[in-house]
């Protein structure tokens, strides 16, 4: 046990910092703004689950009131709409602990219970998170050990863009957990069934956790060809493990709503077209975003009365989503140069590392006037106070990868662990390819781990060109 303490000092340390920082941040955020206020349209809310984490409660709070029944607890998982994962955690624990998450505001109506135990449920994926890091650090340390593997951990532990989310309600950082074991088993480069079934499974978690990551298994299948090249054992098992991972969720899905289907259909119904068909709308037309929307709506409204749709019927609530991403497709393709730069913007808007979004998110307000009437502005308000920082971090990233992709083309191979950050370049395209167009500083926390990797080896770089040594 000494030797096992004494070989991993450094990561003990650095991790062991990283546990407090994440307690005694939780511990802030609960005791300020875990409160019911009153919001611009006159209803009561917790400040501390607002927006989507109100309607994650919300499903949570379903799916408890389900075992408290006596339901079976597979029988009780409800269909996936928006949020399954942590709706599924929330409303477990609660179950177990046999307490309310909801109670009844002054005016009668249900608002999230201030006081009630949240903490547990932070502890929890602040150790699954470090546990997590931990089985990822035993294997990456066979591949890459010394001031790289320790500016790694650091980052990992420290990083406060990282860090942020371990403090908080949002999806991120179990999602994040579930990556660092996602990469634990990929880094075996193993053959067992186990392992890739494993692989599967855990992609199809990541899914569950958030939509977002629906494709997610390509990046991991090209890691695969890499590794093994013509054997396709392991690609074909961790497919496997995969498909009967989203089979059964599409199974619950149709035993909940008679339709079978795989991507949540609210996400689906309010995905691209929602958003951004009005601004390619507006551009082609020369009108404004106002205009265009009711443009939009206007012939939605016409389609829907044209084919007898039911908009409470699932099945035609899916005819109403091709109806949608037609258009947004129609629509894109009428004005390809406009799409093309107003999905950089937001991609680099996406990109600016924010290491205080969930702080500053705990102060918005989507019935303010000024959220309603100038949302970019009321979104974006510290944006370019995180310029500086992200500039040093991409400036060491841009680095790292460059070396890494040098070596490669000096040795005329792709070495173990150069595989690894190949696929980690292809996990960082993929977040942006699916979720840049939102411009959300949020859906790049996925981001942050693959670059952790990249800063590392630009870092370490920096270091050696200027003869610096440090000693840990």
């Amino acid at each position: 046990m000494k030797k096992i303490y004494k070989g991993n000092k450094f990561f003990n340390i650095i991790c062991f910092i990283g546990i407090i920082i994440s307690f005694f941040w939780s511990i802030y955020n609960l005791n300020k703004f875990d409160k019911i206020k009153l919001n611009y349209d006159g209803a009561y809310y917790n400040q501390l689950l607002y927006a989507d984490l109100a309607a994650t409660w919300n499903i949570a709070d379903k799916f408890k009131k389900e075992l408290d029944q006596g339901n079976n607890f597979f029988s009780s998982i409800p269909s996936y709409e928006r949020f399954l994962l942590p709706s599924i955690i929330v409303g477990f624990y609660y179950h177990l602990i046999n307490k309310d998450i909801y109670t009844n505001s002054n005016d009668g109506k249900l608002v999230i219970k201030e006081k009630n135990f949240k903490i547990n449920i932070l502890l929890i994926q602040i150790f699954f998170y470090f546990f997590t890091l931990y089985l990822f650090y035993t294997e990456i340390k066979k591949k890459n050990n010394g001031l790289i593997l320790k500016i790694v951990i650091f980052f990992l532990c420290l990083e406060p863009s990282l860090l942020q989310w371990h403090s908080s309600f949002w999806s991120e950082s179990i999602f994040l957990s579930l990556m660092l074991l996602l990469f634990f088993f990929l880094l075996k480069n193993s053959q067992n069934i186990f392992i890739n079934l494993s692989i599967g499974i855990i992609v199809g978690l990541m899914f569950i956790q958030r939509g977002v990551s629906f494709l997610y298994i390509f990046p991991v299948l090209v890691y695969f060809i890499l590794v093994f090249k013509n054997n396709l054992k392991p690609l074909i098992f961790a497919l496997i493990g995969f498909i009967l991972f989203i089979f059964a969720i599409g199974y619950n899905n149709y035993k909940k709503t008679s339709y079978f289907y795989i991507l949540p259909w609210k996400h689906q119904y309010s995905s691209y077209y929602h958003y951004f068909a009005h601004d390619l709308v507006a551009h082609r037309k020369n009108i404004n975003s106002r205009d265009a929307k009711k443009f939009l709506e206007n012939e939605e409204k016409k389609w829907i009365l044209e084919n007898k749709i039911n908009t409470q019927s699932i099945a035609d609530i899916s005819k109403n989503i091709n109806y949608r991403n037609k258009i947004f497709l129609e629509e894109v393709s009428k004005s390809p140069l406009y799409f093309s730069k107003l999905f950089l913007k937001r991609v680099i808007v996406m990109s600016i590392i924010h290491p205080f979004w969930v702080n500053q998110h705990f102060y918005f307000d989507r019935t303010d006037p000024q959220a309603k009437n100038n949302p970019k502005e009321y979104y974006n308000k510290n944006l370019y106070k995180n310029l500086p920082y992200s500039f040093f971090i991409y400036f060491f990233t841009i680095i790292g990868l460059f070396q890494i992709f040098k070596e490669i083309l000096k040795k005329r191979e792709i070495s173990t662990i150069n595989k690894f950050y190949i696929f980690n370049f292809f996990s960082i395209l993929y977040f942006i390819l699916i979720s840049g167009l939102w411009g959300n500083p949020k859906y790049f926390a996925p981001c942050m781990i693959s670059i952790s990797f990249f800063f590392s080896i630009g870092f370490k770089y920096i270091f050696d060109k200027y003869k610096y040594k440090l000693n840990f």
